[in-house]
C-alpha cells in the first residue's frame, strides 16, 4: 500500500469562478469549539420526533425572528437562518467558525420562490425550470446571479447565490413555516465532518445559546448536493461541486428539455469545470518545467482560500476528523503513516480485507466494491465513528480506503462525489 495525505488530486469540480473572486476580510468571532467527545454542558436542544404541527410553527417563528434552527435533509443537517437576514446570517459564520468568504446556499419550499431570489434571463429561466422539475426537491443547488433583495453576507460579496429546495418532509414543512428562504450551510464546526444526525449537530453546536436542532432521523443521500452554475453564455452547465445529483442525471434532464424544445434549437450541455488543486511549490515546479512549452489547456492553479467563492464547499480541505487522515492506494509502502497498530482503516466494500488485522479497528462504507451510493450515504457517519474511536483509544491515525483506484467512475458519479469527500478529509 502507498499511504498519501493529500494527494495531488485527479481533476476535481473547482471553478477558477470561485477562486477569482472578490478578496474578502475573512476575520469573524467564532462560535464555541466543538467538542467530538459529547453535549455536557449544552445549551442547544434537540426537539424530537413525533414533531406536531405547533412545533414546526413555532420553529419558523424562530427562523423569521433572526435565530438559529438546524434541520434534517436528505443530504446532510443545515444550519439554517433567514436568508434576507444578514445579522441572522452572520450568527451562522459565527456558530461555524466559517470564513465569510465561504457562501451560503438559500433553502425554499417550491421553485417558485427561487425567481425571487435569482435573476435570470430567458434562457436562464428554461435550463433552470428544465433542472428542477427533474431533480427537486432534491440534492441539486443551482447558482446564478442574486436579485438585491439577497444579503451579500450570503453570497460572500459576489453577484451569484445558490438555491436549493431539499427532498425532505420536514425541512419543507419547516421551510413553509418559516415563510422566508432559509441560508443553510451544514450544521457543523467549519471544516469538520457533514453532520447526517441530529446527534452530530449537538456534539458540534450544542453549545450555541438557544440552538434548536429538528430531529428527522439519519439523512438518506448523506453527502452534500450538487452545485451547478447557469453558463449559458457558453451554453453550458458547470457542475461546480460534486454530489447527490450525478452528472448523467442532469443530462438526462436537458436532453428532455431540447427535445421538447424548451431550448429553441440550442443544446446545452453539462461539464464538470475543474482545475487541478496543487500546493504552492508544485506551482512553482510548474512555472519552471512549462517556461519553455507551449501552454497547456489545464495549468495547475492553487485556489486561493482567503478570496470569495461563488458556492460553497470548494475549499481544498473540508469533512476534516480530529485525527491525522490518510488516503490509502494500493501500491508498496505504509511508511508515511504510524504504525498501523496505532491506525484505523475505513474500507470500501472490503478492498483491503487482507490487511484488516494490521490495524487498530476497522470500519467499512459499504458491503462490496462499487456500492458507491451506500458508501455516500454512511461516509460521514462513518467518519464520526472512526474519530470517535480514535481518540478515545489514542490512535495516531485514520486511513481511508482509495475509492478511485477501485474502478473507474464515470464523470459526476457517485464514486466521484465520494473520492471528493474522501480526498479532501
Amino acid at each position: 500500500m502507498t499511504c498519501l495525505k493529500r494527494p495531488a488530486p485527479d481533476e476535481f469540480g473547482v471553478d477558477d469562478a470561485g477562486c477569482k473572486a472578490q478578496k474578502l476580510d475573512t476575520a469573524i468571532e467564532l462560535g464555541p469549539t466543538f467538542n467530538t467527545g459529547g453535549s455536557s454542558g449544552s445549551t442547544a436542544s434537540i426537539v424530537r420526533q413525533p414533531v406536531s404541527a405547533a412545533e414546526l410553527q413555532a420553529l419558523g417563528a424562530r427562523l423569521r425572528a433572526g435565530k438559529l434552527v438546524a434541520f434534517p435533509t436528505e443530504t446532510v443537517y443545515g444550519l439554517g437562518a433567514n436568508g434576507l437576514n444578514p445579522d441572522a446570517v452572520l450568527d451562522i459564520f459565527k456558530a461555524k467558525g466559517r470564513p465569510l468568504t465561504d457562501p451560503c446556499i438559500l433553502h425554499v419550499a417550491h421553485a417558485d420562490q427561487a425567481y425571487e431570489l435569482l435573476d435570470l434571463g430567458p434562457l436562464e429561466k428554461s435550463v433552470f425550470e428544465c433542472l428542477t422539475s427533474s431533480v427537486w426537491p432534491g440534492p441539486l443547488s443551482v447558482v446564478g446571479r442574486a436579485r438585491s433583495v439577497v444579503p451579500k453576507v450570503v453570497t460572500a460579496q459576489t453577484d451569484f447565490v445558490a438555491v436549493r429546495c431539499p427532498n425532505h418532509p420536514l425541512a419543507l414543512e419547516l421551510l413553509k413555516a418559516a415563510q422566508v428562504p432559509v441560508a443553510a450551510p451544514s450544521a457543523n464546526r467549519f471544516g469538520h465532518i457533514s453532520p447526517t444526525l441530529a446527534e452530530h449537530v449537538l456534539e458540534d453546536l450544542g453549545s450555541w445559546p438557544g440552538l434548536k436542532i429538528l430531529d428527522g432521523g439519519a439523512c438518506n443521500v448523506g453527502i452534500e448536493s450538487t452545485v451547478v452554475k447557469l453558463d449559458l453564455d457558453n451554453n453550458r452547465v458547470l457542475i461546480l461541486r460534486k454530489g447527490g445529483a450525478t452528472m448523467d442525471r442532469l443530462k438526462e434532464a436537458l436532453d428532455s428539455g431540447f427535445k421538447a424544445g424548451s431550448f429553441g434549437t440550442q443544446q446545452i450541455s453539462v461539464e464538470l469545470y475543474t482545475h487541478k488543486i496543487v500546493d504552492e511549490e508544485e506551482v512553482e515546479s510548474a512555472k519552471v518545467t512549462s517556461s519553455s512549452k507551449p501552454a497547456k489547456a489545464e495549468e495547475p492553479v492553487k485556489c486561493d482560500e482567503s478570496e470569495a467563492q461563488q458556492a460553497p464547499g470548494m475549499m481544498l480541505k473540508h469533512y476534516a476528523p480530529a485525527v491525522p487522515t490518510f488516503l490509502l492506494r494500493t501500491g508498496t509502502s505504509t511508511s508515511s503513516v504510524a504504525s498501523l497498530k496505532k491506525t484505523i482503516l475505513i474500507d470500501f466494500g472490503a478492498a483491503l480485507k487482507g490487511r484488516h488485522a494490521d490495524f487498530l479497528k476497522c470500519f467499512d462504507l459499504c458491503a462490496a466494491t462499487g456500492c458507491s451510493e451506500e458508501a455516500c450515504q454512511q461516509v460521514f457517519a462513518v467518519l464520526r465513528e472512526a474519530e470517535a474511536f480514535a481518540l478515545a483509544h489514542e490512535a495516531e491515525a485514520i486511513c481511508l480506503t482509495d475509492v478511485s483506484s477501485s474502478s473507474a467512475p464515470s464523470p459526476g458519479s457517485f464514486t466521484e462525489a465520494l473520492y471528493d469527500r474522501l480526498y479532501r478529509a
